[in-house]
């Protein structure tokens, strides 16, 4: 990839942050994403002016590099700033949107299946205090290091390959915590496209997301996260309940670990 404006970043994780950084060296983008990838991308060496630390809750102009190249040459109207600040263009001059909201990261089933079936229900919890947190656990302690819990003439070589992949902490820039898992509205000319990493969110923030989107990219795979609990049913009828949130965006487009 040659050029990029911006890089948006749901979560930390093996499968979603790797690449960032070179992407962000190489085009000189901002880099949207939670303080955990913002901090390895930091560590990576994508310069703190190309990095942009966000939680949930953020509505930010989105401008061309052209104009933010203007902007730090005092070519064109900047926003107000603190003295030390980059200089970023007036909001006037801004080409699109993003509003950014909290979201959550799916549960894995255990046993964890070879094929994500949208159609089987999960109901009950393994303990009462089933949460997100056994995500970050079991990635760190488990999918990590899979090596310390599958003898090496029961690896197949997937397995291998994943274990080559991870290990490689030089080229591939994760973190086993997720640091907050978030989606963006990306606004243009008042309609919405609205991207939901994982197959989790809570339900008061996505029922209340303005403008509702036309297009939709929500991912459906693992167990459900329904305000931060196992979902009791399908991964298919948690998507359902989402895209009524949404008010049935005309497009629905279905990601995460899909190889078609």
């Amino acid at each position: 990839m040659n050029e990029a404006d911006y890089i948006f970043i749901s979560h930390a994780h093996f499968d979603h942050l790797p690449g960032a950084d070179r992407i962000a060296i190489k085009t000189g983008a901002i880099v949207v994403a939670n303080c955990e990838a913002i901090n390895l991308l930091r560590s990576a060496g994508v310069p703190d002016e190309q990095l942009m630390p966000v939680s949930g809750g953020e509505r930010i102009p989105l401008f061309t590099r052209t104009v933010r190249d203007q902007a730090k040459r005092g070519e064109v109207p900047t926003a107000k700033a603190l003295p030390d600040q980059p200089k970023m263009p007036d909001h006037s001059l801004a080409s699109l949107a993003v509003h950014v909201w909290p979201s959550l990261h799916a549960f894995m089933p255990n046993p964890h299946p070879d094929l994500m079936d949208t159609a089987v229900v999960y109901t009950g919890e393994a303990s009462p205090y089933t949460c997100t947190l056994d995500i970050t656990n079991g990635m760190k302690y488990g999918l990590l290091q899979l090596d310390k819990l599958v003898p090496k003439d029961k690896m197949n070589d997937g397995m291998r390959s994943f274990l080559d992949y991870v290990h490689d902490r030089s080229t591939n820039l994760f973190s086993h915590c997720d640091g907050g898992q978030l989606m963006f509205n990306i606004i243009i000319n008042g309609s919405a496209i609205l991207w939901n990493a994982h197959l989790g969110t809570y339900e008061g923030v996505i029922s209340r997301v303005e403008p509702k989107p036309k297009i939709a990219l929500l991912a459906i795979a693992g167990r459900a996260n329904h305000d931060g609990r196992p979902f009791n049913g399908s991964a298919a009828q948690f998507a359902v309940k989402q895209v009524r949130w949404l008010d049935q965006p005309e497009t629905v487009i279905w990601c995460l670990h899909d190889d078609r």
